[in-house]
């Protein structure tokens, strides 16, 4: 019985940095789906003002975009520069010790970023 206790063991030390870095994929991509929602509300909100925003609670009380998301806890999410041209939003990783790194979208909907954790291949965050 403890033998078969002590080889689970040794199986689930295995298998945990490859579901850490599952998870933390996953969460990638929420950022990224999210960011596409930012850029799909500040190109709505262009076509109304000939400009974009750089405040997610315009674009949240004009709802183009969820109230969840800039409340999301994974991620800070901003839009960090707009005019009558560009915008940039980011989303930062928040609320973990291990995992750092930062995903950006810019107006023409280009999405890129990387995150980091020490001892981990890097996850590469990005699509035209």
């Amino acid at each position: 019985m403890s033998v078969v206790l002590i080889i689970m063991g040794i199986f689930i030390t295995l298998a945990m940095p490859r579901f850490s870095r599952s998870l933390e994929s996953a969460r990638a991509d929420v950022a990224g789906a999210n960011l596409r929602a930012i850029w799909t509300a500040e190109r709505i909100y262009w076509l109304d003002n000939r400009t974009y925003t750089t405040s997610l609670d315009v674009l949240v009380s004009l709802n183009l975009l969820d109230p969840s998301i800039p409340s999301n806890t994974s991620y800070t999410y901003l839009v960090t520069a707009a005019d009558t041209a560009t915008f940039t939003a980011t989303a930062t990783r928040a609320a973990n010790v291990s995992w750092s790194g930062t995903v950006t979208i810019t107006q023409d909907g280009g999405l890129t970023g990387t995150l980091t954790c020490p001892g981990q291949a890097n996850i590469v965050v990005g699509f035209q």
